[in-house]
């Protein structure tokens, strides 16, 4: 079989098979790009924001024509997979509270005390239920928990994102009641953000957050939000799985990446779009615009392929993840890394401008609706201490140079440890 982690470190210097051909780009002139934002965007409302006497965040965006429903999204800190003990018992919250887990909170879809009553009552359902979503989980899903869990294998017990984002079936199968309540034990107020969006009332919005959560204690220290008590050390390090039932080979590559605060997060994302992804199933189908994924796609070396940038309150993720026949492994490397170190050496002005369209245009779209709005905007406040708003961040976006790319892959990419997972036959 392949050394695959020798592969990644040595491919530079080896002939693929396929043959090389020129990369079909198509012409976005760079003054149909205004760097003046939209009305629409500058127009738009701020946000109301109030805060409760224990620390509790409250937002709104609200229509001022009073129409339509409305949405409530709470996220609690502080309460995610990387703080379990056990394995899955934050999953199990979550599911009990009718709410969704990330690897550093719960986000759940309105107003409801916190309380473990409901997940200690029904345990046994609340664990069966999981173990049979974990028994179905894809290879991609599967993939982004062995990434975490080898890039950062040292984290300590009770605070590490090597943790998997919902347990594995052994551990799942261990969780006790007692180990689901005590994730609630060191919740506080300033782990609370209710946000408001769609047809409301602000003043209502806080009486209820401060009926639901006014009870709950303020922050013992003075910690910034986004901030830990120590950094999660990333591990250069590779994991192989093998399935002998699997004709194809799935591979996911990560660097370590920046925080939510860490000034290279925007250039990363810019990145990760300049990376771009593709799949066989989109219509578009070769005709992608991003250079790694046309190669990738002319030559047929995978049948999906992503990039992505993931931030966490203390460092982050950034690399990508593909599913490709277990024989094309090697060529798929071959393309797939001069792309990344080419970051750190500047891409072409048509490339760069193209990124920055195609980046503020996802960024609008994970506005786009009022749950989706209130989700993000709850984000913003979890992690970085405040709702930004879409001009600031059309802004950022704009204001980023080729510099500030190379710099930031010079930082990430050149000459670092890269943590490296393969699911494929043996």
């Amino acid at each position: 079989s392949v050394d695959f982690l020798s592969l990644t470190m040595t491919m530079l210097l080896v002939r693929p098979v396929v043959r090389t051909s020129a990369r079909r780009m198509s012409t976005v002139a760079a003054s149909t790009v205004s760097s003046d934002v939209q009305s629409y965007i500058s127009e738009a409302p701020a946000a109301t924001v109030s805060t409760l006497g224990n620390g509790v965040t409250v937002a709104s965006l609200y229509n001022a024509d009073g129409s339509g429903s409305g949405y409530t999204t709470v996220r609690l800190s502080g309460v995610g997979s990387r703080f379990d003990t056990v394995g899955g018992e934050a999953a199990i919250l979550a599911s009990s509270m009718g709410g969704v887990v990330g690897r550093e909170h719960i986000s759940l879809s309105s107003i409801s005390s916190l309380s473990a009553d409901a997940a200690t009552s029904n345990l046994d359902a609340l664990k069966g239920n999981l173990s049979c979503k974990l028994a179905g989980l894809s290879y991609e899903s599967q993939m982004m928990d062995h990434l975490h869990s080898t890039a950062y294998q040292n984290g300590p017990t009770g605070n590490s994102l090597g943790n998997a984002l919902e347990g594995s079936a052994e551990s799942v199968a261990s969780v006790s009641a007692d180990d689901v309540a005590s994730l609630l034990g060191g919740v506080n107020g300033t782990n609370v953000v209710v946000v408001g969006t769609g047809n409301g009332s602000h003043e209502k919005l806080v009486a209820e957050a401060e009926k639901a959560y006014g009870s709950l204690s303020g922050a013992s220290g003075s910690k910034a939000v986004g901030s830990v008590a120590d950094k999660s050390a990333f591990i250069g390090s590779d994991v192989r799985i093998r399935y002998d039932s699997h004709n194809t080979a799935t591979i996911a590559l990560g660097f370590e990446g920046a925080s939510w605060t860490d000034p290279k997060a925007m250039p990363l994302a810019l990145m990760s779009t300049l990376l771009g992804s593709f799949s066989k199933s989109d219509g578009l189908g070769k005709n992608v615009a991003a250079a790694m994924c046309q190669e990738v796609a002319d030559h047929e070396l995978a049948s999906s392929i992503s990039a992505f940038s993931l931030s966490y309150s203390d460092t982050g993720l950034f690399g990508m993840v593909a599913t490709a026949p277990d024989n094309k492994l090697d060529d798929l490397l071959w393309y797939v890394m001069p792309n990344f170190v080419r970051l750190a050496h500047g891409v072409s002005d048509e490339e760069f401008t193209r990124a920055k369209v195609t980046l503020k245009t996802q960024i609008l779209a994970s506005f786009d609706g009022d749950v989706a709005a209130g989700e993000q905007m709850a984000q913003q406040i979890g992690t970085v201490g405040r709702v930004v708003s879409l001009t600031e961040m059309m802004a950022k976006v704009d204001a980023l140079t080729m510099d500030d790319v190379k710099a930031a892959a010079g930082d990430v990419i050149n000459d670092q440890d890269h943590a490296l997972v393969l699911i494929c036959l043996p």
